[in-house]
């Protein structure tokens, strides 16, 4: 495999990496809403029922 081979398969390579990585933090940020959600749920039924 030459140096221009190898290169452009670490740009493709590199590439894939950024758009895993752009899902992942999308996920991360729905996760977040979704545990603030459950943790305003939560801790308002728990302060109401008192």
């Amino acid at each position: 495999m030459s140096d221009l081979d190898e290169f452009e398969k670490l740009k493709e390579e590199n590439i894939q990496l950024k758009k895993d990585n752009d899902t992942m933090m999308q996920i991360i940020t729905q996760m977040k809403t979704t545990l603030n959600r459950l943790l305003e749920h939560y801790v308002l039924e728990q302060t109401s029922s008192k």
